[in-house]
């Protein structure tokens, strides 16, 4: 049986629909697709991500054994700073996208996965790891959008404002609090964690605070398509189909120059032979619809490729996804045609995003 998050009684008063997603049952929406999607391109959406796995450990016991395992360079995180990151396995395909944060003396990881969650607990809470699981004491909750930085600055202060991408501030709202400025949509982006006995609390303070500034509850899955559109890395979709962090283009979350982690031989063994594909967003032409994982993608009547996953955005009105294809089709721009169920499509290749984000035209030291 699926675990519950603590905010599972909270969301199913207010009418969500619950979906299966990494051994959790979570809310995957609370009203129509469309709608949330416009909450969090142009206001701001309050999501529970309470189903993230969650580890803690003092800095001084499990930073270097974390920097043993993840791709990035954990043993150089700095005081209040985040590092964005991946476990990947023996194989050096992708376990999990991890989030690593350091606060003072404590060191937290987000690690979202791919796998079992009991493949990644493995990993991560070896004997000499120096982390304790926490996911069930802990709720994160995820606010996304334009205006997403309305209700921290309300209930933390202005300097909230300040805060870099990736980084972490603890605060005090009824108890202790983390703010971790992230966010994986292409907006404002802000993690807040706490106890899991203060969830629903939490989660009232937050939509209270942030009812002036246009933010609205939504669920899991249109994050989905805000990934896709905002061109962020899904694990759960890109991730578990493709699997290479090379292919997928993360070489930035990996650190070559380390002399080991959990992968290393074989993501560097593929990255001096050559990688061969690579993901391309693909847009169908307007007014078309039809597109579907493992169709094919053509280029001039030959096939260079398939479609990995797709989605719809509610921003160019037109169905999109990425293509794994070869390398030297991996360009914006092209005419393609996807193969649909026997008919063809007209699309182009986009350079993802294929449009500019509203939170870029917010001036964060005027509001």
């Amino acid at each position: 049986m699926s675990r519950r998050t603590p905010l599972h009684p909270r969301l199913a008063q207010a009418g969500a629909v619950f979906v299966d997603r990494d051994d959790f049952e979570v809310c995957g929406a609370l009203a129509d697709r469309e709608s949330e999607y416009r909450t969090v391109r142009e206001h701001a959406g309050l999501a529970d991500f309470s189903h993230l796995l969650k580890f803690r450990g003092r800095v001084d016991d499990a930073l270097y054994p974390l920097d043993e395992t993840l791709t990035g360079n954990v043993a150089n995180l700095r005081f209040g700073r985040v590092l964005h990151t991946l476990l990947t396995d023996a194989e050096g395909r992708i376990l999990a996208d991890c989030l690593v944060a350091c606060d003072d003396e404590d060191l937290f990881v987000l690690a979202e996965p791919c796998a079992p969650s009991a493949a990644v607990h493995e990993r991560l809470c070896g004997p000499d790891s120096g982390l304790t699981n926490v996911t069930d004491d802990l709720v994160v909750l995820s606010l996304d959008g334009p205006t997403a930085w309305g209700a921290p600055r309300d209930l933390f202060g202005r300097d909230v404002l300040g805060m870099p991408y990736l980084s972490i501030e603890p605060h005090e709202l009824d108890g202790p609090v983390h703010l971790i400025r992230a966010g994986k949509t292409a907006e404002f982006g802000y993690l807040v964690m706490a106890d899991a006995a203060r969830a629903t609390g939490l989660w009232d303070r937050l939509l209270d605070a942030g009812a002036r500034h246009g933010t609205g509850p939504v669920g899991l899955d249109v994050h989905d398509d805000l990934r896709l559109d905002g061109r962020f890395f899904n694990v759960h979709r890109e991730g578990r189909v493709v699997g290479d962090p090379l292919e997928l283009g993360l070489q930035w979350m990996i650190d070559f120059a380390k002399d080991t982690f959990v992968g290393r031989d074989a993501i560097l063994g593929r990255r001096l032979a050559g990688v061969t594909h690579k993901l391309l967003g693909v847009a169908l032409a307007a007014g078309q619809d039809g597109m579907a994982q493992d169709d094919d993608v053509l280029l001039d009547g030959e096939s260079v490729g398939r479609i990995v996953t797709t989605g719809w955005s509610y921003t160019m009105g037109r169905r999109i996804g990425l293509a794994r294809v070869v390398c030297q089709a991996a360009f914006s721009g092209l005419d393609l045609t996807v193969r649909h169920q026997g008919g063809e499509r007209d699309a182009v290749s986009l350079s993802m995003p294929p449009f500019v984000p509203k939170s870029l035209t917010v001036r964060l030291d005027e509001v």
